[in-house]
């Protein structure tokens, strides 16, 4: 794309995209084409992941670094984009958050300089019930991504044992997610405590390396397990979103076996992650929400 102002067909769809040579990364002279190219490149991983799923969008007009503000609201979009009425309960009043069913409406995202895109663990419309449980891994200085690589490991084990099929993905920055479809009929409280108290298990077997505590200070240097981010309305980055930091990395699905090597989060960004799509290098994940619970409860000495 070297013009500056194009005008594609994506699935049916016109979407006219503007100033694609503006530079959205500047130390890295990343313009506005490439994200598109960039988005384009993963939509078919990347949208049935987030189908169906209300968005929060970080958009930076300016470019990273740079102002930016996050637009959960959307009352001007195009006639065929997918918009999910969301009740605000902070807010009190309907929110339209945008769906990304399809590859137009990713593309459209990344014309209005949507770099960062967050997903509810929730669908519409029954967007208070979620249909995943979140384990988020987010290692406080001097704990490192290596830190947090060895403790998504335990988590991935205990998760195998418990029978329950999980996402592992790359936070894009120093941490992981663990995504795990789950029937929507748990209150969030039971979710949060799920992860709690695996979180607790984690901090039983690695007492110097993991903490569950509310208070900032006793996670120095250790992996925190953030069970609070399963929280009503609450996001997280989506798979493959590119991320505002330095190196454009995105939020990259991984290979459990992949935990036991040595890499580094960076490895995955705007650059490298369509290559590795090509040779194959992510296997699809089912997110369908038919998991219970209960037994990962009773495995860890709870009875709902």
């Amino acid at each position: 794309m070297k013009r500056i102002t194009d005008i594609v067909e994506v699935g049916g769809r016109k979407i006219t995209l503007s100033n694609l040579d503006k530079l959205l990364w500047r130390r890295e002279k990343i313009s506005k084409a490439d994200v598109i190219q960039y988005y384009a490149a993963v939509a078919s991983r990347m949208v049935p992941l987030v189908k169906n799923r209300p968005l929060m969008l970080n958009r930076f007009p300016h470019g990273v670094p740079g102002k930016s503000f996050v637009q959960k609201d959307w009352p001007n979009h195009p006639s065929w984009v997918s918009i999910a009425q969301v009740r605000s309960h902070s807010l009190n009043k309907s929110v339209r958050h945008v769906v990304c069913n399809d590859e137009a409406t990713l593309i459209w995202l990344a014309d209005m300089a949507c770099l960062e895109i967050n997903q509810f663990l929730s669908t519409v419309p029954r967007t208070d019930w979620h249909d995943v449980a979140l384990v988020d891994l987010d290692p406080y200085p001097p704990a490192s991504f290596e830190d947090a690589t060895e403790i998504a490991e335990a988590v991935h084990s205990a998760l195998v044992e418990m029978k329950l099929r999980h996402l592992i993905k790359t936070s894009g920055a120093d941490g992981f997610h663990f995504l795990i479809p789950i029937v929507p009929k748990y209150p969030i409280e039971t979710i949060r405590k799920f992860v709690l108290m695996l979180g607790v298990l984690m901090e039983d077997l690695a007492p110097r390396k993991v903490s569950t505590s509310r208070n900032r200070a006793d996670r120095i240097g250790k992996v925190y397990v953030d069970f609070f981010q399963n929280g009503l309305q609450k996001t997280v980055a989506a798979p493959f979103t590119l991320r505002p930091l330095p190196g454009a990395p995105v939020s990259f699905p991984i290979d459990p076996k992949r935990l036991n090597t040595r890499f580094k989060a960076e490895e995955f960004n705007l650059f490298t992650v369509p290559e590795v799509l090509k040779k194959g290098g992510v296997s699809e994940f089912d997110i369908s929400p038919d998991q219970t619970l209960d037994g990962a409860f009773r495995e860890l000495g709870v009875e709902l």
